[in-house]
């Protein structure tokens, strides 16, 4: 097992001065050593010697396979308890975020996915109904998180720290969805349903967003495919609401008791 309780997956297509930046960040305000996992989902060859060079484990894709099918070969590489699953136009402004974020980890019993943006509700055809976080513009998406963290039932998908238990439970990460979108939904559910706690922890960040969606590449790889990436959140959106729709709604109060249109959700305490 790895020293750090944390390791860090990056999938890229390209975007390279978004990708040095993301990891100036993360390498300049870590107290320790993180192990940095880049999956190279296709960038061009003249790319490949210095996304190397970046980080300390590395995977080839020679075709884009897609968000979730790379996040997928990740987990199975990097011996650590949490994987850190963050986009590339992600930057961390927090020095030492790491000792935070392992200590909260620590004190927090049976945390089963964790990241920097979330909401306490949900409402199962595919909407999260509230969302907090430490963005530099935290106030335009929603409200400003004071606390040093909240319990939470989604995630936003531009970090996730995931339980590697619960992703060898569930038999890998949310592979049933198709390349991008909901991933970050369902696997929250996911650790609520098997009685893991989600949170969302006050990390100071900036995420300019979009990024990937924006890029020529992406829209002329999904068009091959004869979709949109319309399509494709549409597509996700469907297979969430079939598996989780009868649920209607999930909410947590503050001291981590969760329900759904059903009652109580048992979470593990042993």
């Amino acid at each position: 097992m790895s020293a750090s309780p944390l390791g860090i997956v990056i999938p890229v297509m390209n975007q390279m001065e978004v990708t040095r930046k993301c990891i100036a960040y993360i390498r300049s305000h870590s107290n320790g050593q993180i192990p940095i996992l880049i999956v190279d989902n296709g960038s061009r060859n003249e790319y490949m010697d210095e996304l190397r060079s970046l980080s300390d484990y590395y995977i080839r894709n020679e075709e884009n396979i897609g968000v979730i099918q790379a996040m997928d070969q990740a987990w199975q590489v990097l011996d650590t308890r949490y994987i850190m699953y963050l986009h590339n136009d992600l930057f961390i402004l927090e020095p030492e975020f790491d000792v935070r974020v392992n200590r909260i980890l620590t004190e927090v019993p049976f945390v089963g996915a964790a990241g920097f943006g979330g909401g306490h509700s949900v409402n199962c055809v595919g909407v999260r109904t509230s969302f907090t976080s430490n963005l530099i513009d935290a106030e335009s998406h929603g409200t400003r998180l004071l606390e040093d963290y909240v319990p939470s039932v989604v995630l936003d998908g531009m970090c996730l720290i995931v339980r590697k238990e619960l992703i060898q439970q569930i038999g890998g990460f949310v592979n049933h969805y198709s390349f991008h979108h909901y991933y970050d939904m369902d696997i929250c559910l996911e650790a609520i349903y098997r009685g893991y706690k989600v949170i969302t922890i006050s990390i100071s960040i900036d995420h300019p967003g979009s990024r990937t969606a924006s890029q020529p590449e992406y829209a002329a790889w999904l068009g091959k495919k004869g979709l949109t990436d319309g399509d494709l959140f549409e597509m996700n959106r469907n297979r969430f609401m079939s598996k989780w729709g009868e649920r209607q709604h999930v909410v947590v109060d503050s001291q981590f008791n969760y329900c759904d249109a059903h009652g109580p959700i048992y979470m593990k305490t042993t």
